[in-house]
């Protein structure tokens, strides 16, 4: 029997319907939507999936925003403690769930050089020396550039202090020399790269001027973003190749000639979240 089957079996009763049959599992943390739950059901399933699935605390499902990209008003349903580690592609994670972002979608495309053909693809360059990160969180695409291009210093900037903390040890626990820290906003540091990451969603476009003026001639830059599926032009999976006409006509006007482009995952029924690769000309 699977996890949820015995959930459902041990509940069981008329709350057996409701309860949600997915979830995200990071470390020994859940985050689950329990919304449709009165207060009373909530204190009755919580201890049957942290029971079942084997976690500490388990998290209500809610929005990261803001430039700081921490969560919003933190549920806890069971459990206290929201610290947690991960072990991802050879590289071992601390975070604050209630304070930092982790997005378990991404996890292919944090893989750098390590992991499909297609991620190695967007991050192959041509030995790098300087690698700027603009949102480097807790360090989930930092760390393993740094690893990556052991030889290339990686600048690795967020605004939000709780990231910069957990950034800091994480790059501690995984012995890596090769990158600065810096607690600001990216638009405030100017340091010349021959790549920039923008691993942003929400008008990341607006960070992008301010890269291109970071970049030396011909640089790159890793683009993140989500936009809605009719405006790039998709209308079916099949409709998933090339890259879409008005995306390439905007990063033109700004600067940028788009030579990669794939969706990382759907961001709701009708946006998906973006990565494209661009060459300042």
């Amino acid at each position: 029997m699977n996890p949820f089957g015995k959930i459902e079996k041990e509940i069981g009763g008329d709350l057996s319907s409701q309860l949600p049959k997915k979830w995200k599992k990071i470390g020994d943390i859940l985050v689950i939507d329990f919304s449709d739950l009165s207060e009373g059901e909530k204190k009755q399933a919580a201890p049957v999936y942290a029971h079942f699935l084997k976690v500490k605390t388990i998290i209500q499902k809610n929005k990261v925003s803001g430039e700081l990209r921490k969560p919003n008003n933190i549920e806890i349903l069971f459990g206290e403690d929201t610290v947690t580690e991960i072990m991802e592609y050879g590289i071992r994670y601390k975070m604050d769930l209630s304070k930092t972002m982790w997005s378990p979608g991404n996890t292919g495309w944090r893989s750098i050089l390590n992991g499909p053909k297609k991620v190695q693809d967007f991050y192959t360059f041509n030995n790098p020396k300087t690698i700027v990160d603009f949102f480097a969180g807790i360090g989930y695409f930092s760390i393993q550039l740094a690893k990556s291009y052991p030889y290339a210093k990686v600048i690795s900037i967020d605004k939000n202090p709780d990231s910069i903390e957990y950034l800091q040890e994480n790059v501690r626990m995984n012995g890596i020399k090769n990158i600065e820290i810096i607690n600001d906003d990216c638009r405030n540091v100017t340091r010349l790269a021959d790549v920039i990451h923008l691993g942003y969603i929400g008008n990341t476009l607006k960070f992008l001027e301010h890269a291109k003026n970071c970049l030396h001639e011909k640089g790159i830059a890793i683009f993140h973003e989500a936009y809605l599926n009719s405006w790039l032009g998709f209308k079916r999976r099949t409709d998933w190749e090339g890259i879409p006409k008005e995306f390439s006509k905007i990063m033109l006007e700004m600067g940028f000639f788009p030579t990669e482009f794939e969706r990382v995952k759907f961001y709701g029924p009708n946006k998906s979240h973006i990565i494209a690769k661009l060459v300042k000309v």
